[in-house]
């Protein structure tokens, strides 16, 4: 939560520092703005609206505030900002959205803080999603991860483009962990475990625009300039109208060190995520922010887009497909 929060304090001073949106900071005394972060997902039950008051200096959370929802010009409601504790030390204010959002849906979102002080808006429409994703197949293998070699699990996801129009991607991966009965079979109904591991994408040409890469590859240091894609974004651009399939990897846990007298089953959920156009233009530069190979001698000055008008943000949307496999079904150790 604390990265979370840095990053939307960066952003906002990117986006502060000059109207080309650009890295270098202007150090002169810029006006109160509020901010606007959202990224809309299409079919859920609840989105969220991060409200903020920014100026030279800090961020602060609004001491009231609230956005009214349009769809497809219609007014749908107006939700106002609440405090949300993450733990004792992080909290944030946000505007908690009912409306559920369908694919094609022209979304304008109004935002008003300090009792009309400030004022600003934006307008997303929410993507199509793909009709699914046609194949998953997996394999328990070992890679190179830094010196050491690791065990992983590859995954060969295969889909087709939406055809006639440029597409815009993003893939996550998410695993749940559950202990299951020894006499009935039956799983527990909450998982023990939640992950989101990291995905390993140096092998997908996809993923890595061209510039595949190994473990390897470290050696080179300050000559490697490669961006990470840790957000794992892509267009279609290598596949237009056709079909793909990306290869990546993640960690393999078998919770052999814990866990020892049950089974244990593993179920990894693959998200295939429809953005927009500006969701990976922003997504590409905040890669670049957080890359640790990212150097402005060298390479040109980052630009950050925004799409919130009468004050600073970005508000985003995606739609989904989603398929489910199962990656281990372990039995008691003892």
């Amino acid at each position: 939560m604390k990265k979370h929060l840095f990053i939307l304090l960066l952003l906002g001073i990117v986006l502060f520092s000059a109207c080309e949106n650009e890295i270098p900071f202007n150090d002169k005394y810029q006006k109160p703005q509020l901010l606007m972060n959202a990224i809309l997902e299409a079919e859920k039950e609840e989105n969220e609206v991060q409200l903020y008051i920014i100026d030279s200096e800090k961020m602060t959370l609004v001491s009231n505030g609230s956005v009214t929802v349009y769809v497809n010009n219609e007014k749908k409601e107006v939700a106002k900002s609440k405090i949300v504790l993450w733990n004792s030390s992080d909290s944030m204010k946000v505007c908690r959205l009912q409306t559920i959002f369908h694919p094609g849906d022209h979304v304008r979102l109004e935002a008003t803080a300090e009792d009309g002080q400030y004022n600003a808006w934006a307008e997303v429409e929410i993507p199509q999603p793909i009709e699914k994703i046609i194949r998953i197949d997996t394999l328990i293998t070992k890679i190179k991860i830094g010196y050491y070699m690791a065990d992983c699990i590859r995954y060969r996801i295969t889909f087709d483009d939406l055809p006639g129009k440029r597409n815009y991607y993003q893939l996550a991966i998410g695993e749940k962990s559950y202990t299951v009965d020894l006499k009935t079979g039956i799983r527990d109904s909450l998982p023990f475990d939640i992950s989101y591991p990291e995905i390993i994408n140096q092998e997908d040409i996809v993923l890595t625009d061209g510039h595949l890469t190994t473990a390897d590859d470290d050696e080179f240091g300050i000559l490697d300039m490669t961006i990470q894609n840790v957000r794992n974004i892509f267009t279609d651009s290598r596949f237009e109208n056709g079909s793909y399939t990306l290869n990546v990897y993640t960690r393999f846990y078998d919770f052999n060190n814990r866990y020892e007298a049950v089974r244990i089953q593993t179920d990894a959920i693959i998200h295939l995520l429809s953005i927009t156009k500006a969701d990976y233009r922003y997504m590409r530069a905040m890669n670049c922010l957080d890359s640790e190979n990212y150097n402005d001698t060298f390479m040109e000055p980052v630009i950050v887009p925004q799409n919130v008008t009468g004050g600073l943000g970005f508000v985003g949307a995606s739609s989904e497909v989603q398929m489910k496999v199962q990656i281990l079904d372990r039995p008691p150790i003892w």
